[in-house]
């Protein structure tokens, strides 16, 4: 069998992007060969130097459609060309996609083709919400190739696009997300960490990690936990890039600043923008707080409770699933007040309290290994490639 990971980029990873590498990298080593297809052009900064690393770690090809950010339709109908004559040329016998732009490409490149697109549905899909024209076109896409066959990183997800887009449940397989090994093997450094961010050093640390973007709730965070950081030796660390492409983040990230300024909050709240210690970072901090609006998983929740990181996060929908038969608490999407309850909650728990939060967490992580994640990958590919799904 042979597989084209097709991904948009692969220099700066978000959820999708990390897991769509760590599953090529995890289907070479099991011996089936596994290329990536990037949308973008390979003289975008830093792609090269990523290349090279992906090359060293058993990837066999690096391909690239070319594309601009922001691509004009007639590029669009190029790639979708290009794309159709590389899946012949190579003999792929499946094409994966986790993002709705390349399942776009996809969908239409592997007509007239024996190439199999399975599309990776990894965010909760609205009739009233989701009403882009990239939305549309999905949509449209998807019932005009009804050989499509789709897995949802949740329940949740698989329900949502299935009253989304009338597609058969029995056409959608759930494939939980999974998380580094890093995570699991992951070690307090708390001295070091607060040397490093120059902070007090008793002081307890709140961690958010994910893109800073409007629907993360990361305003409603700050509201939640104004009061405790004037009145407690508590810091709040926010971890991630900003997603300025989301509408209303700018605004809401420029309100924040406004605030800790006026507020005298500057040694209070930290931006950290990107790291690449977050397994140490979550190891070391006291509660992750994950106040979003949306979430079909929350890669970041599983990613805390392997660490041994006790979590508040929203009650909304895949989250519920994710937390399963675990102490994490949840809370109504923008509610500042019991959102800052549960931290308080969280923060003055007991010895015993904690140790049975934090084992009861590690036992629900293991259910998201990333060597369990490919080997059902493997298996839906195999049973679509013989029509058995």
């Amino acid at each position: 069998m042979k597989v084209l990971i097709f991904m948009t980029q692969f220099t700066q990873l978000g959820g999708a992007e990390k897991l769509a590498v760590e599953l090529a990298e995890n289907l070479n080593k099991r011996g089936v060969q596994t290329d990536i297809l990037s949308m973008y052009s390979e003289e975008f900064p830093g792609v090269t130097e990523v290349k090279k690393n992906l090359l060293l770690k058993g990837i066999p090809t690096v391909h690239f459609l070319g594309l601009n950010l922001h691509p004009s339709v007639l590029s669009v109908f190029k790639a979708i060309y290009k794309l159709n004559k590389l899946i012949r040329s190579q003999k792929y016998d499946v094409i994966e996609t986790s993002m709705i732009p390349p399942a776009v490409i996809a969908s239409w490149a592997v007509r007239g083709t024996q190439t199999r697109h399975v599309a990776g549905l990894h965010q909760v899909f609205n009739k009233i919400r989701d009403t882009s024209k990239q939305d549309k076109l999905w949509l449209l896409s998807a019932k005009c190739n009804r050989r499509i066959r789709y897995y949802a990183i949740t329940k949740y997800v698989a329900k949502s696009w299935s009253l989304y887009s009338n597609s058969l449940p029995q056409y959608i397989r759930k494939i939980y997300n999974a998380i580094s090994d890093d995570y699991f093997d992951a070690v307090s450094d708390r001295n070091n960490i607060h040397k490093e961010l120059g902070l007090p050093t008793d002081s307890q640390l709140a961690i958010y990690v994910g893109r800073l973007a409007a629907y993360k709730g990361i305003d409603t965070l700050l509201d939640a936990l104004v009061p405790i950081l004037k009145q407690q030796n508590l810091i709040l660390l926010y971890v991630g890039r900003p997603d300025l492409d989301v509408k209303g983040t700018e605004e809401i990230l420029q309100k924040m600043q406004t605030r800790i300024t006026n507020e005298n909050l500057e040694n209070k709240v930290k931006f950290l923008s990107y790291r690449n210690d977050i397994p140490r970072l979550m190891a070391s901090a006291d509660v992750l707080v994950h106040p979003s609006l949306m979430e079909g998983f929350g890669l970041t929740l599983v990613e805390a409770m392997a660490t041994g990181l006790p979590i508040v996060a929203s009650n909304v929908e895949g989250i519920p699933e994710v937390l399963a038969g675990t102490n994490s608490l949840m809370v109504s999407v923008n509610d500042p007040n019991a959102l800052r309850d549960m931290v308080l909650r969280t923060l003055n728990c007991t010895h015993h309290e904690l140790k049975h939060t934090i084992d009861k967490g590690r036992c629900r992580a293991e259910s998201f290994r990333a060597n369990d994640r490919a080997a059902a990958m493997f298996q839906l590919f195999e049973d679509v490639v013989a029509n058995r799904f």
